[in-house]
């Protein structure tokens, strides 16, 4: 190979095996390198040939004019040579070049495929225990005093622990907005003929809308005291979350 050969093959592979390499991006440049390294193969291999058999006029040990001759019947023959050790075939320097590019396309696949998993984790599930899914229940009678001012459609969902919820339409005037979701727990809201109302608990989450992407949700602390905790089986300390699945349309429940 030439100088300039030379030169150029050793660019190339800095480029395939530095720490910063990047020629699986460069097919062009990969072609050549694979060019390169067989003509470089191919030089080492002619180098390395063992030498030419001696020249036929030298002449063997037992042709040495002079040297007695033994009869035929009296040679001792000579021991069969011993077989060479099985090796391994090395492999082209272009094959490794090829696994190279391919592990690290394969890592970088890898690493990507990791990070998108990451980044898209769903929040509202991270540590905690979908338990229930509430379908629309038509029969529950909301109360006027929470859906004042509402004209359009207002869904209840099936009880859950005494917990209700229902989902109306954003305050918002936009036809795109998202829906709101409120959760009580019917046996500690007390209403009057006049539409106010009152209630005895601790958890009264009123009108929590959601916004673009996001879906309302509602998260509720159950304390040793809390009054919506003797309406349930829950221990004090746990921790539920109503997220409303507007593609089912449904309420899930997670427990954390």
């Amino acid at each position: 190979m030439s100088f300039d050969d030379d030169a150029e093959l050793a660019q190339l592979r800095r480029r395939a095996y530095s720490p910063s390499a990047d020629i699986a991006a460069d097919p062009a440049a990969l072609r050549r390198l694979i060019e390169l390294e067989e003509r470089a193969s191919a030089t080492n291999d002619v180098a390395s040939s063992p030498e030419a058999e001696a020249a036929p006029g030298v002449a063997h040990a037992d042709q040495t004019p002079g040297a007695e001759q033994i009869p035929d019947a009296e040679r001792t023959p000579d021991a069969e040579p011993a077989a060479p050790p099985f090796t391994f075939p090395r492999p082209r320097r272009s094959t490794v070049i090829l696994l190279v590019v391919a592990a690290l396309v394969l890592a970088t696949l890898a690493t990507a495929l990791t990070l998108v998993q990451r980044v898209q984790a769903d929040p509202l599930q991270a540590g905690a225990t979908q338990i229930a899914r509430l379908s629309p229940d038509p029969a529950f009678p909301v109360p006027t005093a929470l859906a004042q001012g509402i004209t359009g459609e207002i869904t209840a969902y099936a009880e859950f622990e005494g917990f209700r919820v229902v989902t109306l339409p954003s305050y918002r005037s936009s036809e795109n907005a998202s829906r709101c979701m409120t959760v009580w727990q019917p046996a500690l809201l007390s209403t009057d003929e006049g539409g106010g109302f009152s209630y005895d608990g601790d958890s009264f989450l009123m009108g929590t809308c959601g916004a673009g992407v996001f879906p309302p949700s509602s998260t509720i602390f159950l304390r040793e005291d809390s009054p919506e905790r003797a309406q349930t089986v829950f221990p004090a300390g746990t921790a539920l979350q109503f997220v409303y699945d507007a593609e089912n349309d449904e309420i899930v429940v997670f427990r954390g």
